[in-house]
């Protein structure tokens, strides 16, 4: 049985989303073992010897050490949500802090310019506030309307979750640092980093 992480190990070898999904629907499809050069070949990856390297060097102990720093869920668990498996390469691995179960509510996506002007920002506002808490608040983390809409679900007690395209210990833009942290405690924060 395929574990979080042996996927964790296989992208830490250098393996990317793509593969792993290849390897995944293999393993569904014929559920037997195969050589770590076979597994290169389904993942269709540019170098197998340099994959086969990467993943036999691994310090395992060090290597689940890290991987428990923060918690995870994956394509293989019920958390994952539905739609973000029907794109095209989906993130594999997504680690978290916060809340979970916001994954489980009706969500409505902000995106917009990292250089907001003031009526993008007032738009977010009237939108989120008129929204009376029957959506979760979706977006990034940036600049401009990503930060404008986690502000505004925050003062209006809607439940937000930002998607970060960084590690989760990394705060960027620096100065939302605050937000992120209080993101982390009181709501969700995801990154496949």
């Amino acid at each position: 049985m395929i574990t979080n992480f042996d996927l964790y190990r296989w992208k830490k070898a250098g393996m990317t989303n793509l593969g792993v999904n290849k390897l995944l629907k293999f393993f569904h499809r014929y559920d037997k073992k195969i050589s770590l050069r076979q597994m290169g070949q389904v993942a269709q990856l540019k170098s197998i010897p340099n994959f086969i390297e990467q993943y036999k060097n691994q310090d395992v102990s060090k290597l689940r050490e890290e991987y428990k720093i923060y918690p995870s869920f994956s394509l293989l668990d019920e958390i994952y949500p539905e739609r973000l498996k029907e794109i095209y390469n989906p993130p594999v691995l997504l680690f978290y802090q916060g809340d979970i179960r916001l994954l489980k509510t009706p969500k409505l996506a902000f995106v917009g310019s990292r250089q907001a002007s003031s009526q993008g920002i007032k738009a977010v506002q009237k939108i989120v506030t008129e929204l009376n808490q029957n959506f979760t608040i979706v977006s990034g983390l940036a600049k401009g309307i990503d930060t404008a809409s986690h502000l505004s679900a925050i003062k209006n007690k809607i439940p937000t979750i930002a998607v970060i395209g960084t590690g989760l210990d990394i705060f960027y833009p620096l100065e939302n640092r605050k937000i992120q942290e209080y993101l982390a405690k009181n709501q969700l924060i995801l990154s496949e980093y």
